[in-house]
């Protein structure tokens, strides 16, 4: 072989590693995937009230397709039948059909708007009521899972969390719900209430929505709870119903809901939520950990100032259009599939 042929192969050959390395980073299989620990992750949701619901489990499936986490299950909190299969659409495009799915049989039924999509796109659940139940999923999957590991984020109300409390011992684990809690979940991520305080006589949707589910979880839970909370001023959605694919369903769902309801973007309140979740508070957030959170049944809260407890809740690091950049740039994010 002469000395030009050698050069030539050893050009195409390194055309070819810089090429699968782009696509590679293109898909999020190595940008970031030394940044941060993965994280397992069970995901809960009121999917169905509001589009920022299908955005984070969106950047959820990406941040996974990066290494930064792994998906244990995801749960619906909202029992309308179009729960669930809109969450089976979401799963199914970023590739993983066979992710469980969990539905509370307690919960709130509010109407809900997916279903003005999900059929165009493809998934297996039909109805939500065909699901498992999400408490004794919760058991099945906790109990498997080594000690102090997965992280809970729920970014709707907090009914499945009171739910697993009250659960009692079964075939997955001769634990009681406040016992397995205590023993497998590491954290748990609540986007909701109002921080520091919630106006007098007036609670934050994801807590009115159960009131007794948050009084109870707030009270009870046995290990750290982190409220987010924030989002309201980064907007996020334009870029992603501009520029995103047209076979993907979280594009269809905010561009319904934008033109449902004649805006041009979307709070990010779940989003962040799951930022938080998987990479922490990094350079985004701080948090305010001297004190507790005091809930009513109304929903509404307080945070009393004091010692440090297991309660803290979330304040910007980042500014928040910056922050909305970010997770912007994850919901453009391709699947890995």
């Amino acid at each position: 072989m002469t000395s030009e042929c050698r050069y030539l192969r050893w050009v195409l050959s390194l055309f070819a590693i810089v090429l699968i390395e782009t696509l590679l980073i293109g898909c999020g299989s190595v940008e970031t995937s030394n940044t941060w620990p993965s994280v397992s992750i069970i995901f809960d949701t009121d999917m169905g009230t509001d589009v920022d619901d299908a955005g984070a489990l969106a950047i959820l499936h990406v941040m996974a397709d990066r290494g930064e986490a792994k998906i244990l299950a995801t749960m619906s909190a909202n029992r309308n039948r179009w729960s669930a299969p809109a969450i089976d659409v979401i799963n199914t495009y970023y590739g993983r059909p066979d992710l469980p799915i969990g539905s509370s049989k307690t919960g709130p039924d509010p109407e809900e708007w997916y279903r003005h999509s999900a059929p165009d796109y493809p998934h297996d659940l039909t109805n939500g009521d065909d699901a498992p139940d999400a408490v004794a999923l919760y058991r099945k999957i906790l109990a498997a899972q080594p000690d102090q590991s997965v992280t809970v984020v729920v970014v709707g109300w907090l009914t499945n969390m009171a739910d697993l409390l009250r659960s009692r011992p079964d075939r997955y684990s001769p634990l009681t719900g406040g016992e397995l809690v205590r023993a497998k979940v590491k954290e748990l991520v609540s986007m909701g209430g109002k921080w520091p305080n919630s106006p007098r006589e007036e609670g934050e949707y994801n807590f009115t929505m159960d009131g007794p589910a948050a009084y109870q979880v707030i009270r009870d839970w046995p290990g750290k709870i982190m409220f987010t909370g924030l989002g309201k001023d980064v907007m996020t959605g334009a870029r992603l119903t501009a520029q995103g694919l047209k076979d993907n369903p979280v594009s269809a769902f905010y561009r319904n809901f934008f033109e449902g309801n004649n805006v041009s973007a979307r709070s990010s309140w779940d989003l962040i939520a799951v930022v938080y979740a998987v990479r922490g508070l990094s350079d985004y957030f701080t948090e305010v950990s001297s004190g507790q959170c005091a809930a009513k049944e109304d929903g509404s809260n307080e945070w009393i100032p004091g010692f440090p407890s297991n309660h803290a809740y979330l304040v910007y690091k980042m500014p928040p259009e910056e922050l909305a950049a970010v997770i912007e740039d994850l919901l453009l994010a391709p699947p890995c599939r």
